[in-house]
């Protein structure tokens, strides 16, 4: 039987000596990852821009004595809105980008009424949007409000219509209507 041959030193391997090249390929390697990792995120900061301000219009009712078929008259504030709504005269919003909306409305009557108490969003021509209707009786006042999302188009032309004589109405911000681009 022969003896099993050993290595140099018994049977404990040599430690591996790295070569220069090693050290380089392994630093390389290590910088790459490094790059990697930090050029996205520096990327990001860089590009990132501040989210848009929320485009909004409010309109407060108008003391004013319209007929019932006019569009009611609104004291408007529009906030962040370039590019996404403008005002035409005191009655209308006009879309000027497409997109979904957020419209709401509010009409607070102040005495009892023999006509029932409604109020009606339109666009142009003519088309209803939507309607609230409210008792006309009761304890002397009344409020009547909506507001729901709609998707308009560019050149959409909004307005708001009552069914009842405005001096019957709070004016100012008791009664408002108004949207949010969402």
């Amino acid at each position: 039987m022969e003896a099993p041959n050993l290595l140099e030193n018994g049977n404990i391997p040599q430690q591996r000596k790295f070569t220069c090249c090693q050290v380089a390929f392994y630093t390389l390697i290590f910088v790459l990852i490094m790059i990697s990792a930090l050029v996205p995120v520096g990327f990001c900061l860089l590009r990132h821009k501040q989210a848009p301000e929320l485009c909004w219009a409010h309109g407060s009712l108008k003391n004013s004595t319209q007929d019932l078929t006019s569009p009611m008259s609104w004291e408007w504030n529009l906030k962040h809105c370039n590019g996404f709504v403008q005002k035409d005269h005191d009655k209308y919003l006009v879309i000027e980008q497409r997109g979904n909306y957020f419209i709401y409305a509010q009409v607070n009557r102040i005495k009892n009424m023999t006509e029932v108490f409604t109020l009606m969003l339109y666009k142009e021509p003519e088309i209803l949007l939507n309607k609230v209707v409210g008792p006309n009786e009761g304890d002397g006042r009344g409020t009547i409000n909506f507001g729901r999302p709609f998707f308009l188009q560019k050149g959409d032309k909004l307005y708001c219509k009552v069914n009842f004589n405005l001096n019957s109405v709070l004016a100012g911000d008791q009664s408002h209507w108004g949207l949010y681009k969402m």
